[in-house]
């Protein structure tokens, strides 16, 4: 466009020079002259405008490039930010339901655990009569014979310490050496039947 518009100069310079070879009028040379100045001038300021425009242009261009840089690098951070709390959250998840199963299972046991319990209660309830008649009987065996026995010594062996009215006498029988019924009567004899 420049380019045309200096062709055109040059082609109203050369029309002039031709109008003053051929003995145009000196006035209309100077009109034309000021014309073409002012046309010049125009130029100038239209090439100095334009320039001005394309350096504003890139400027702007520049700083939307840079803001769009930006933009994308957060973006690209903000992705990476939401991979990671999905990936966490993930994880969670899969923690969370192991810990339902692993509750829904202690829960379970729990409940067997409680049902045993009751079980076992009611089977001491049953068995208090017949303990609270089976430590009653060693009371009265105890009171009568007053054997301690010791429960530790292995067996065949009898083993304890009767307190008789004088002294304590220590017992230590072999078993496998003697008849049930000989125990039996040796231990009777060391109560006192005199009551």
């Amino acid at each position: 466009m420049m380019n045309e518009q200096m062709q055109e100069m040059e082609e109203v310079s050369k029309e002039l020079l031709k109008l003053l070879a051929a003995g145009g009028a000196g006035n209309l040379l100077k009109r034309s002259l000021d014309k073409q100045e002012k046309m010049f001038d125009r130029l100038l300021d239209t090439q100095l405008t334009a320039a001005q425009l394309v350096k504003d242009l890139l400027a702007t261009e520049e700083g939307v490039a840079q803001t769009l840089l930006a933009g994308e690098a957060e973006m690209q951070s903000s992705l990476q930010k939401v991979q990671t709390l999905e990936e966490t959250l993930r994880r969670a998840s899969e923690e969370d339901a192991s810990l339902r199963a692993d509750s829904s299972a202690l829960r379970r046991e729990l409940e067997e655990l409680r049902a045993e319990l009751g079980r076992l209660q009611d089977d001491m309830e049953d068995d208090a009569g017949t303990v609270n008649s089976a430590t009653y009987i060693a009371q009265l065996y105890y009171k009568i014979s007053r054997i301690d026995w010791d429960y530790e010594c292995e067996h065949p062996h009898i083993k304890g310490i009767h307190h008789g009215p004088a002294i304590a006498q220590p017992i230590s029988i072999d078993s496998s050496q003697h008849s049930r019924c000989f125990v039996s009567d040796y231990l009777w004899s060391l109560v006192d039947t005199a009551w």
